[in-house]
């Protein structure tokens, strides 16, 4: 596969598929094929740029709560959906499923790594590109939202601020709390990584 694109909300998705795109942070396999993690409707002019790199193939689905535009997005691209097996039953009430994560079709440059801890099986991807660049593709368990982006009461619950693990999903999706920060630890000091895409908030790049 070519990419992953953390298709995320508005200008979000455009800005993370195109950090992929920048020189020598992109890398192409032989089969030229795009993998999507998440996924919400885009522009149409956005989506013709994404998919003129390749051809559009698979997405991967963080857990049953980001369903809302899967099934839709999916079928305007003929993908084959793919999710964690913790929640597989409620996947399946919201769109067909390929498999679940392990029968993504394997690529050298994409790594989907169960987040440490969480009871929905929630999966980041560890995206190398050609030059040794690492991306950390997020769902939930790490955002990034600014202030000024989310209204008051988020900003109460502690949704904004710099990158972090927010209060409400330790409280709700998270069951060992030793597992999953020493996963933190590690994704931290992983070489080569230049940049965290989170599915809410902003990008957290060196580059």
């Amino acid at each position: 596969m070519r990419i992953g694109v953390n298709a995320t909300v508005g200008s979000t998705a455009a800005r993370a598929a195109r950090a992929f795109q920048k020189a020598d942070e992109h890398h192409q396999t032989p089969d030229g094929t795009l993998l999507f993690f998440n996924a919400i409707p885009l522009a149409d002019a956005e989506l013709e740029e994404v998919t003129s790199w390749g051809k559009p193939a698979a997405l991967v689905v963080p857990h049953d709560s980001h369903m809302i535009d899967a099934r839709a997005f999916a079928d305007r691209l003929a993908l084959k959906i793919y999710g964690p097996s913790e929640c597989e039953s409620k996947l399946r009430e919201r769109a067909d499923l390929a498999g679940m994560l392990d029968a993504v079709p394997s690529d050298s440059s994409v790594r989907i790594e169960p987040v440490a801890g969480v009871k929905t099986g929630e999966p980041a991807l560890i995206v190398t590109s050609g030059n040794g660049h690492v991306s950390l593709l997020v769902a939930d368990v790490i955002m990034n939202n600014a202030k000024a982006s989310i209204g008051f009461l988020p900003r109460l619950m502690g949704f904004a601020g710099a990158v972090k693990v927010v209060p409400v999903f330790r409280m709700v999706f998270l069951k060992d709390k030793a597992a999953l920060k020493a996963q933190l630890e590690r994704w931290a000091g992983l070489p080569g990584l230049v940049r965290i895409v989170p599915c809410h908030g902003d990008l957290a790049s060196t580059d």
